[in-house]
Order: structure tokens, then sequence, then C-alpha cells
């Protein structure tokens, strides 16, 4: 396989699962920690009236799961694909196509998911 195959198909992956990480960080509500602006520290637990930021371990957890299994798939089609084997015009567009409604899908489940923590839909009055 071409290196240029390697690259789109491990950006491709790397891009996808990131987006589904860091909704299983709201799905699985998956502890983890928190960044507090104005201690300068980080913290495990979600201390109430002390503003925080969750999004920082969040994305830390997507980035580093997503970049390990990236790497895995990174090294199967190093090992178990042949150098003549080549991606077809058609498996590209519907790879990048899977991957653009993964992220489409994502985020507008991260933005429903935020606007209902933040209570836009109640004060809309859709809720």
């Amino acid at each position: 396989m071409k290196k240029s195959d390697i690259t789109y198909i491990v950006s491709a992956t790397f891009i996808a699962l990131t987006s589904l990480f860091y909704c299983c960080t709201m799905w699985f509500s998956i502890r983890l920690p928190r960044y507090y602006p104005l201690q300068h520290s980080w913290k495990w637990v979600n201390e109430k009236g002390i503003p925080s930021q969750g999004w920082y371990g969040m994305q830390a957890f997507a980035f580093l799961t997503a970049g390990v299994v990236t790497l895995v798939v990174y090294f199967v089609l190093k090992r178990v694909v042949s150098a003549e084997t080549t991606l077809k015009p058609a498996l590209t567009r519907i790879l990048g196509a899977a991957v653009t409604l993964i992220v489409i899908i994502c985020m507008g489940y991260m933005l429903c998911y935020e606007f209902d923590k933040w209570g836009v839909f109640t004060s809309m009055g859709l809720r």
C-alpha cells in the first residue's frame, strides 16, 4: 500500500475516533480531571460554586485514546497489507463520507449535550 493511502486511512481513523471518544466521555460519564483556572490546579472532583473547565480532560482523553487506536491501525496496515495493494477511489470516497458523517453526528450530540447541560433548551421553551 502506498504511503499516501496509509496516511489517508490513518488520518481518517484518528479524526473519527477523536470525535467518538470525546462523545464517550459524555455517554459513559467517564470521570476525568478538571482544570480550576482561579486556583491554577487540576482536580478529579467537580467542586460546586467554583468555575472549572472539564473540556481539557475530555479533549486529552479523546486525543490519547484515538492516538493509541490509530497507532494500532497503522501497524496493522504496515504489517498485514501488502505493498501492491491500492486504495480504490470508491473506497476513498466511502471512507471520507463515513468520517464526515461520524464527525457531524458527534458534533451534533456534543452541541445538544452542552445546550441541555447549560439550560439553553429550557430557556428557549423547548423542554
